[in-house]
C-alpha cells in the first residue's frame, strides 16, 4: 500500500498484479489505478508493455519472484525493482542456471536489486519513499545522489 500511496502521487500509474486471487484486500490496494489477478508466468501478456512502464516485484515468494522476472525479462520494461537482500538474488541466479538460463548484461542492467536508494528507514513508508525515490531518478534518467553534489543546475 504505501508504494502504491506513494507512487501514485508523484504522477505515477500504479497497477497492482496479485497472484493470489480472491485474497485482494480492495482497501489496502484502494489508491491503485487497477488491480488484476493473474499467474506470475502469464504476466508479461497482461498488457503493451513499453519503456515508460516500471516493474516492483514484491511477491514475498521466491519461485513466484522467479517466474515474474523472468516474465518482465520478456517485456521492454527498463527497471524491474526486485525485493529483498542481494543474497536472495544471488540464490536466485543459481536456481536459473541450473534449468540453463543465465542474464545478458543488457538483463542485469534492468534489474534493480535490492530495490531502492539507501534512505536508512526501516518501516514500511521509509521504504515505500526509498523504491518510489528510485522510481522517479530512473524515470527522470538520474542518478540518485545528493544534489549538493551536482555539479550542474538541477533543471534544464
Amino acid at each position: 500500500h504505501p508504494v502504491v500511496e506513494l507512487a501514485t502521487l508523484v504522477d505515477f500509474r500504479a497497477t497492482v498484479v496479485s497472484f493470489r486471487g480472491g485474497h485482494l484486500d480492495g482497501d489496502r490496494l484502494a489508491g491503485a489505478d487497477e488491480v488484476i489477478s493473474t499467474s506470475p508466468r502469464e504476466v508479461s501478456d497482461l498488457r503493451d508493455w513499453d519503456d515508460n512502464t516500471y516493474a516492483i516485484v514484491m511477491t514475498h515468494n521466491f519461485v513466484d519472484d522467479r517466474l515474474t522476472l523472468d516474465a518482465l525479462l520478456e517485456t521492454p520494461v527498463p527497471y524491474i525493482g526486485l525485493m529483498g537482500p542481494r543474497k536472495r538474488f544471488s540464490e536466485m541466479r543459481e536456481a536459473f542456471s541450473e534449468e540453463d538460463r543465465t542474464f545478458t548484461e543488457a538483463e542485469l542492467d534492468r534489474i534493480y536489486t535490492p530495490i531502492g536508494v539507501d534512505l536508512g528507514g526501516d518501516s514500511p513508508y521509509q521504504i515505500a519513499y526509498s523504491i518510489v525515490a528510485e522510481l522517479l531518478a530512473v524515470a527522470n534518467g538520474r542518478d540518485p545522489g545528493h544534489l549538493a553534489e551536482r555539479a550542474v543546475p538541477i533543471h534544464d
